[in-house]
């Protein structure tokens, strides 16, 4: 393994890339000099990104609508992305939402919907891009859990669900590809101030989203011998 990952002309997936959180870690990675594919189920957000981050950054952005809890859907979008850029190194797993619903009366479909998005829809982009990883013997993959993966909250047992999931998938497959020198690594961070906009105030008390980007890079660029893992991150 080379010492220090460099990140120059690397492509990363970014799920939900296209608002809020997923948004703000696009723009540090392509500021790292990578390109970076976007995907998300509404068009016009997809669209409105691409469109942005393209008149600073030229040819470095793709994106498209893509509904990663069908398998489907995530293949052509992954097909897409290596026709534009070739190769994958990294993967940020970050699509994902809760219903606040006791687990009692949680709907069957409120239930799937959300496994499927935040759990399902990780296993699938895994599915779609750890092969070329393998081949190459190198790559990141990034889920941004929650602190609902590691505590219980009521109101959110389908979210908690989901989310612990996501940690233990996250760790099987670190297990899996550990000799082929792809990492693994799982975000979990408490309340986010996610859809602010420019004239909301900062609340000191909740996590903003450039401290989770800037938690990425973070982990994107540290040697390649050294493992992080289950990172917790609180409003102060």
């Amino acid at each position: 393994m080379t010492d220090r990952y460099t990140l120059t002309n690397k492509t990363a997936i970014v799920t939900g890339g296209g608002k809020g959180l997923g948004k703000t870690i696009v723009s540090f990675l392509l500021n790292k000099g990578m390109q970076v594919a976007i995907c998300g189920r509404t068009q016009k957000t997809i669209s409105d990104t691409v469109e942005q981050y393209s008149a600073e950054f030229p040819g470095k952005v793709f994106g498209q609508v893509c509904d990663v809890s069908h398998s489907d859907s995530v293949s052509r979008f992954v097909k897409n992305v290596s026709e534009k850029f070739g190769d994958i190194h990294v993967l940020i797993n970050n699509s994902g939402f809760g219903k606040e619903t006791r687990i009692w009366e949680t709907s069957e479909a409120d239930w799937d919907d959300v496994m499927d998005t935040n759990t399902k829809g990780a296993f699938l982009m895994c599915k779609a891009v750890v092969p070329n990883m393998i081949e190459r013997k190198e790559g990141y993959i990034i889920n941004i859990a929650s602190q609902a993966a590691l505590n219980g909250y009521a109101n959110a047992g389908v979210y908690c669900a989901s989310k612990f999931a996501l940690v233990g998938l996250g760790k099987a497959l670190q297990e899996e590809v550990r000799e082929f020198g792809i990492h693994v690594h799982s975000l979990n961070p408490a309340l986010i101030q996610s859809q602010k906009v420019k004239s909301d105030q900062v609340d000191n008390g909740l996590i903003q989203n450039e401290d989770l980007s800037e938690m990425i890079v973070y982990l994107l660029s540290q040697p390649r011998r050294l493992k992080i893992d289950n990172i917790g991150l609180w409003g102060f």
